[in-house]
């Protein structure tokens, strides 16, 4: 009869302890995300010029890059925003029976927004600028929007956390696993249609140019942070 007894209250006993620790086991996993859309402020191009004969005289690329300098100056676009970055030489008909050597030049520009984009794009046929292409499209402070976001996701999720738990009269302990993923569409890159991309044409009518400025896509941050919380 002790012996059952023993048995009996060894048994109870190991049953609450793994009561207890089941208690003390308890777990909710929420996932907080946050998304936050912002307009590229640094866009950068690639332009290329090349002397040229006009009205018979040879157009060089000193001219070509102040008239170039001119033209962004008119439309409040800084000349220090432009830089030289190669420089070649090729040689080309310029008659039946004659050849001359012609400089080409690739310069960068950085322009702040996609409204001084499109003023920039209604110049080229003035400055008889064939080919152009969109390198990269990002922001200043990237990197701090970037910390924006993870800390308004880790917010959600402990929000998420809070609310759920309350439904069930339980309380929300510490963390004790925290995982984030991050996914940032268009964080360098401007994706537009296939005419900014593949280079610029001047035979584009103004009208299909500004509209594709117009469809310039924003700078999606999203962060997804997942959390497991301890159940107090």
């Amino acid at each position: 009869m002790k012996q059952l007894t023993f048995l009996f209250l060894l048994f109870l006993s190991s049953f609450i302890l793994s009561q207890n620790s089941n208690l003390e086991n308890s777990y909710i996993e929420v996932l907080g995300s946050s998304v936050k859309k912002v307009v590229p402020n640094e866009i950068y191009l690639d332009i290329f010029l090349k002397e040229r004969i006009e009205k018979g005289k040879k157009l060089n690329l000193e001219t070509l890059e102040n008239q170039l300098k001119n033209a962004l100056i008119n439309i409040d676009i800084s000349a220090e925003n432009l830089f030289i970055s190669d420089v070649n030489a090729v040689i080309s008909k310029t008659g039946w029976f004659t050849k001359e050597m012609f400089s080409t030049a690739k310069y960068t520009l950085k322009v702040s927004s996609p409204k001084k984009l499109k003023s920039f794009f209604n110049c080229l046929d003035e400055l008889k600028i064939t080919q152009i292409n969109i390198t990269k499209a990002t922001h200043s402070k990237l990197t701090e929007l970037k910390k924006e976001n993870k800390i308004a996701a880790i917010k959600a999720a402990k929000e998420k956390a809070y609310y759920l738990l309350d439904a069930i009269n339980e309380k929300l302990g510490k963390p004790v696993f925290i995982k984030e993923t991050e996914s940032n569409k268009n964080q360098n890159f401007a994706n537009t249609s296939n005419l900014l991309l593949n280079g610029y044409t001047s035979g584009i009518s103004k009208l299909k140019r500004n509209k594709t400025i117009t469809q310039f896509e924003e700078i999606v941050l999203k962060t997804s942070i997942f959390i497991k919380f301890k159940i107090e």
